[in-house]
């Protein structure tokens, strides 16, 4: 009897506590499709929860106790999981701190860039599915690329027209005019960016063909401000 007692209390537990949380996170029943899911996980939940307590062979308070250790996970992965927006921000915090390099979400479709200690700003970008490295420069017409990340990027550039001549720091160097089939930053992402391979080029530049397409460039204190 006394199993009995205790999986209807179980059971009574389980529906409170889907009840709440139900209520918390703004569920209805408005979604048929919805609906089915809830009353599907329900019915595992219940099913597994009977088996547990009917299978049990221990005592009743060694039950309680282990009901408990549960409960308190549960919330601790329902606590991670209602702030984890909160930890990746925190997280990105951090690791911008090791990696200034690394682009740091923002609320609003904002993205930011820290200054290194050279008091230039670098971005580990996407490009064309590739991360490489390069100079957040405002001042350069496009994006820029150098031989050995034009290559990391898929790009053949042995089948390249080089019939520009430019001006970089090192000279004038040869350039060839590509389009670039992704690049992004962060979250943001843009398609076919205007771009050029260059001979000679340290580093890679990221340029106005990107910055332009965004709703905000921006410095505020040591960060430069990206918006989609």
């Amino acid at each position: 009897m006394s199993r009995i007692l205790v999986l209807i209390a179980v059971l009574l537990g389980i529906t409170a506590l889907i009840i709440w949380i139900v209520g918390i996170s703004g569920i209805t029943s408005a979604s048929s499709e919805g609906s089915a899911s809830l009353a599907y996980n329900i019915t595992l939940l219940v099913l597994l929860m009977s088996s547990l307590v009917l299978g049990w062979r221990g005592s009743v308070s060694q039950a309680f106790r282990y009901a408990l250790i549960w409960i308190a996970l549960f919330f601790a992965l329902l606590l991670g999981y209602s702030f984890r927006n909160d930890m990746l921000s925190a997280f990105q915090r951090v690791a911008g701190e090791v990696n200034p390099a690394m682009p740091v979400e923002r609320s609003g479709s904002e993205v930011a860039l820290r200054k290194s200690d050279d008091g230039h700003f670098y971005v580990d970008a996407d490009i064309n599915g590739t991360s490489i490295r390069l100079l957040a420069d405002t001042g350069a017409t496009t994006v820029a690329l150098s031989i050995t990340d034009a290559q990391s990027a898929g790009i053949d550039v042995d089948q390249l027209d080089f019939n520009r001549m430019i001006s970089t720091a090192n000279g004038r160097a040869a350039a060839a005019n590509i389009t670039l089939d992704e690049v992004r930053v962060g979250s943001i992402v843009r398609q076919d960016v205007k771009a050029m391979v260059t001979r000679g080029l340290a580093g890679s530049l990221l340029g106005m063909s990107f910055f332009s397409t965004l709703s905000k460039v921006q410095m505020e204190n040591d960060e430069l401000i990206l918006r989609d």
